[in-house]
């Protein structure tokens, strides 16, 4: 039973060990104001495995559906600082900076052209049969580019590469060949499509992404989702 209860402890921490599929990142800026974001996005999810009683096991790879929190502020005509809030998974404080077209605001047809820079990291402290200290570190970068084609539709692609790290000790076991988990994802590549239905005021985004991840000791994964998005903005 003790065996069973520290499974489904880890198991829990390690939906901790998630990254985004999505990213919903679109080539405007907004323009000197504000906007938030409602969104369903994908995450590639790792699930640590303890069997042999070892904390250096390939992470159980899934994908998992989950939501996230986006808040933007146009600090500059053509220049954001935005938050990325995701359930379960690092949060990320960033820049947008558009190089070509018009904002958000102006909704002008043409082709538009912005990258994006964050980072961010977590901190976690679980106290039930174990301590468990847990400590993510995440960076991300990404070119977007898009078209729009009328000021209620618009067109977007990009690109994307991420470093995540998630680090942790365990307190209070025994038995085992090491009380620390050191797991980390360099260079994660991504790419995104997507739409954008709306103006600023109100829009709705759909999009396709992929990913291409490979966690310290477990085999290159291969990703995709299909997410939404709805936000609001003035």
């Amino acid at each position: 039973m003790k065996w069973l209860i520290f499974v489904l402890i880890l198991s829990s921490c390690a939906q901790r060990i998630k990254v985004p599929i999505n990213r919903f990142h679109s080539p405007e800026a907004i323009g000197r104001g504000a906007e938030v974001e409602y969104r369903e996005v994908g995450f590639s999810s790792g699930v640590l495995d303890f069997s042999g009683s070892t904390t250096s096991n390939p992470l159980l790879m899934g994908k998992a559906a989950d939501t996230e929190f986006y808040g933007g502020i146009g600090v500059a005509e053509r220049a954001d600082i935005f938050i990325r809030v995701p359930e379960e998974s690092s949060s990320l404080v960033g820049i947008k900076v558009q190089v070509l077209g018009e904002p958000a605001k102006k909704a002008a047809v043409g082709h538009k052209l912005a990258f994006t820079a964050g980072m961010g990291a977590e901190r976690d402290t679980f106290n039930q049969v174990f301590t468990i200290d847990l400590k993510s570190d995440v960076s991300e970068y990404s070119l977007i580019h898009g078209y729009r084609a009328n000021p209620f539709f618009m067109v977007y692609e990009g690109v994307s590469v991420s470093n995540y790290s998630f680090r942790g000790s365990i307190k209070g076991t025994t038995g085992f060949d090491s009380n620390e988990i050191d797991f980390s994802a360099k260079n994660i590549l991504g790419a995104h499509v997507g739409i954008v239905l709306g103006k600023h005021q109100v829009k709705l985004k759909l999009e396709a992404g992929t990913q291409k991840i490979e966690w310290t000791h477990t085999e290159p994964k291969l990703y995709q989702h299909f997410g939404l998005a709805l936000s609001a903005g003035w």
